[in-house]
This record gives structure tokens, sequence and C-alpha cells, in this order.
């Protein structure tokens, strides 16, 4: 087991990649810890919302609307998550939000347990919840550098990138099971357990979380001059708005309870195998990454993997529609999609994380998570608006066949996604 070291205060930025490479640093398994709880709560609490906002109403529309709801706070208070992280200690910032996000979680069970619950609980609980994951991830990301080597950054995001795709294995399974043995009530109860546990991982690293250097405060000023960095930065800005294209018209995450049960007629196992499947592929693609270590075209790897994830979502419509017996298929197809999708979510943070010196990290990474949340809300309502009109087969082919040429268009506008190498650009830090 390798000592324990803070990344960027170490003095070992070229530290040798060993065989588990960062998760061997003590704090960097209990940052690993954490994500994986939170994870499996966000994926798990995502099905179960989905399976419950249209258990009561039945309306695909009802879920693009959760959707909007969701988006909401990631418009109002993107910005402000990454000004505090650049100004305030991230590991608290953590901890706090992770709280909410538990005490939010913890009254929705007494809701179903009594009978009172309605659909516009659901919205609004799932505006709370996004807005304590919106203020707190800018700093979780920004907060990932500290605990490993620079030479570890790489391999520490590929790490952490597996959770955030792989647990949409754990936790859709996890609740579909639970739906089907003890209820959806229970389902959310062990769903806030899992989010009380992050919290206490969170609170066991060592690392420090405050600030380097001298005081910052949280102000437009700040806000803007991420924005103005960033502008500096084709290959991020760049990579940021052509995932927001994609997602605007290929999140389909929210659909599948329509998928499973109008396409598939299976009952909640099958719809948790549904929602899972993507993670099969992540697996695949976190394997194929950490195999490869530190490519240095990160852009190129971005622009190839949207590409694929556009094919993929048409080619999921495709087999809906011409072999709907074919539940299989539409798995397999799935774990394309997920295998696409980390690896331009691994890419794209580590540019961040790359690109961004420490003190601009977190505003830089709230305009990534911003333009993600806004594209996965504006795909949620899209796909559901499309879905009631075209039915769900079409709407994937359609939208499908949209994403693909908003990567087309993307590639061939920012030239500095493809020109990018690190092996030519100075360090960050």
């Amino acid at each position: 087991m390798a000592t324990e070291r803070q990344g960027e205060e170490s003095g070992t930025p070229d530290a040798p990649l060993g065989r588990w490479g960062a998760l061997a640093i003590r704090d960097f398994q209990l940052f690993w810890a954490q994500g994986l709880l939170q994870g499996l709560a966000r994926n798990m609490r995502e099905l179960l919302l989905g399976f419950l906002v249209f258990d009561l109403t039945g309306s695909t529309l009802d879920l693009g609307i959760t959707g909007i709801f969701m988006t909401l706070p990631v418009i109002v208070l993107g910005l402000l998550g990454g000004a505090l992280a650049d100004a305030v200690d991230r590991k608290k910032l953590l901890i706090y939000t992770q709280a909410a996000n538990f005490a939010g979680l913890a009254l929705l069970p007494v809701l179903i347990f009594t009978g009172a619950v309605q659909v516009w609980h659901l919205w609004l609980l799932a505006s709370f919840w996004s807005g304590m994951s919106i203020l707190g991830r800018p700093a979780e990301r920004a907060f990932l550098p500290r605990l490993v080597p620079r030479s570890h950054v790489m391999n520490g995001i590929t790490w952490f990138g597996a959770l955030s795709q792989g647990t949409l294995f754990g936790g859709p399974l996890v609740g579909g099971v639970l739906i089907a043995l003890v209820g959806v009530g229970w389902a959310f109860a062990v769903n806030a357990v899992f989010l009380l546990l992050a919290v206490i991982a969170t609170m066991a690293i060592r690392t420090s979380g405050g600030q380097i250097g001298e005081a910052r405060r949280v102000s437009l000023a700040a806000i803007w001059e991420g924005a103005r960095f960033l502008r500096t930065k084709e290959v991020l800005w760049g990579a940021y708005l052509m995932d927001f294209g994609v997602m605007s018209f290929g999140f389909f995450r929210i659909i599948m309870p329509a998928l499973a049960e109008d396409v598939y007629g299976v009952d909640a196992v099958g719809l948790g195998m549904l929602v899972a499947a993507p993670a099969a592929g992540s697996f695949l693609g976190t394997a194929v990454l950490l195999r490869m270590g530190d490519p240095p075209r990160k852009g190129v790897m971005i622009v190839l993997a949207n590409v694929g994830y556009s094919l993929g979502l048409a080619m999921l419509g495709l087999a809906a529609l011409a072999l709907s017996s074919w539940f299989y298929v539409a798995l397999a197809v799935l774990a394309f999609l997920g295998l696409m999708d980390v690896v331009s979510f691994t890419a794209r943070q580590a540019l961040i994380q790359l690109v961004a010196p420490d003190y601009y990290r977190g505003r830089v990474g709230s305009f990534s998570s911003i333009l993600a949340g806004l594209g996965n809300g504006t795909g949620s309502a899209v796909i559901g608006g499309v879905s009631s009109l075209a039915g769900v087969p079409g709407a994937f082919i359609i939208n499908g066949c949209i994403c693909l040429s908003i990567t087309a268009a993307s590639g061939l506008t920012w030239r500095g996604i493809w020109r990018h190498d690190q092996r030519t650009e100075p360090a960050a830090d």
C-alpha cells in the first residue's frame, strides 16, 4: 500500500503509476468509496423517481417534466457551486451538500408510507436533490487532484469516472429488486442509508479541502473571471458544447420506464436491467481506459465517442421498432451506449483537471456541470415530448440522427478539440 499523500502538495508530481494506481492511496480510497455510495444512491433514486412518477400518472410527458424540475436548479445554482468550490473548503462543502440531500431524501418514505405522496412532491424533491448535487459537484471534482500526484490524475479520474457510469448498473438493479421485494417506500429508505454512509466516508478523508493561496470571495466578478479563462481553452468549451448538444437530444434514461412497459412489457426487475445495462458497457470502457493509461489526444477521444453514442441511440430505436420481442438486443445496445458515454465523460473530466489550474478548477468544472445538467434536463423533456408524438422507438431514431449531426457540426466548427495534444501543452499547475 502506497504512502498517504496529498497530490499537489506531495512534491511527487511524477510518481510511478503502480498496479492499483490512485486506488493505492488511502484518501483516494475514501473519496472513491463516497463516490460509489453517492453514485449508487443517485442512479437508484433516478429509477425510483421515474417508477413512482409513471406509477402515479402513467404519462411519458410527466416523466419529461420530471427532468425539467431536475434541471431548474442547475440554471440557478450551477455557477454558484463553481464559485463556492474556488472560495471555501471543498471537503466541507461536499459534506454539507451530501447531508442536505440525505435529509431531503429521508422525508420521501414518510410521504409514501402515509399515502400522501403526489407527483408535485416528487418534482419539488427532485429539484432539491438536483440543487444540492450541483452545489457540491464542482467541489468534488476539484478536490480529486489534491488526493493524488499529478501522474495519477488521469488514472484517478478513470477510476472515479467508472463510478459515475458503473453505478448505473448497481443502483437501478438494486432499486428494481427492492421495488419488487419490499416496495418503493422501503427502497427510498435504503437510498437514504447509502447517502448517510457517503457522508461518513467523506468526513474520514484527511487531506485538507481548504483553499491554496490567498482567500477568495464568491462574487459575480469571480464567476466572470472563470468564464474568461474558459474562453481561452477551445478544447474545453468545445467539448462542453458538443456534449450539451448531444445530451439535449440523446439523454434517454428518464424514458426507460416507458421502454420497459410499453415496448418490452417487462416488470420492475426488467426495468432495472434496462437502466443498468449501460453500466455493463461502461465497465468494459473503464478497463480499456485503464490499460491505455494517459492518452494525450483526449479531444479526439471525445469526438469519436460521441459519434458512437449517436449511432447507438439510433440502433436502440431500430431494435425496439423491428425486434420488440428481443429484450436482450436492447440490453446489448444500451451496453454499447454506456461504453461510449464513459469514454467521453472520462476524457472530458481529465481535460478539466489537466488544463485548468487549481485556482480555476471549481468554476471551470461548474460550467461543465451546468451544461451537462441542462443537456440532461433538456434531453429528458425532448425525448418525453417526441415519444408522446412518435412513440419510444421513433424518438430514439430521430434523436440519434440529430445527435450525429450535432457531433459532426461541432467537430468541424471547434478544431481545437482535434488539435489538443497534452504532450505539447504546458502543465496547468
